[in-house]
């Protein structure tokens, strides 16, 4: 490792091209924490979505009744119908819908019940998206199903969502990474160069 580590200074200096993956590290993302409506005064210790520039990440969701506690009747299909429902009410608020989900997480209390909890989630998809699904030992308010969701935000229906959202300041942390591969040990030094001093303080 430590020989590894003097021979790369002198690849850089000699300008030689090497197969090797370098990560190119883009400007920072607009994140934004939303709460749906009478959430903003309930002190959760999380947020009803976050919003990354136009990628919408929700937490999950349960089958209760919207502005209670109180689970839908009808066990695993009816919770599942619900959660449903209250994960579209909140891809809507927050400029996306159910046609735009891209990835869904299932946490079922009884994996016995994964055959039943299909049938009605798969009504909710015309393009199933990307999933997931996993038994657990237990759920909030004992549910029997919850689910989280990734979807891609509408952009036509951002001026509406604007209205509506609890916004932080755009993330000054260089978090998003693309990999080009094979290229030289030169691109870091090139790249470098592009990026404003500003923001590498």
């Amino acid at each position: 490792m430590k020989r590894l580590l003097l021979v790369l200074p002198v690849i850089l200096f000699l300008g030689c091209d090497v197969s090797i993956d370098d990560v190119v590290i883009d400007s920072g993302a607009d994140v934004s924490y939303l709460l749906m409506p009478g959430m903003e005064g309930r002190n959760l210790p999380f947020s009803s979505a976050v919003r990354v520039d136009n990628t919408l990440y929700l937490s999950g969701n349960i089958g209760n009744i919207p502005g209670t506690l109180d689970l839908a009747e009808g066990g695993i299909q009816g919770e599942t119908q619900q959660t449903m429902e209250n994960i579209s009410a909140v891809l809507e608020q927050f400029g996306s819908s159910l046609d735009n989900v891209v990835k869904c997480t299932v946490f079922l209390a009884d994996i016995a019940e994964w055959g039943a909890m299909n049938e009605v989630y798969r009504t909710f998809f015309k393009n199933p998206p990307a999933r997931s699904a996993l038994g657990t030992s237990g759920l909030a308010l004992g549910a029997r199903v919850e689910i989280e969701c990734i979807a891609v935000v509408n952009e036509s229906l951002l001026p509406r969502l604007s209205a509506k959202r609890l916004v932080v300041p755009r993330a000054r942390a260089r978090a998003v990474y693309q990999v080009r591969r094979r290229n030289s040990l030169r691109a870091p030094r090139r790249l470098a160069r592009e990026v404003p001093d500003s923001s590498r303080r």
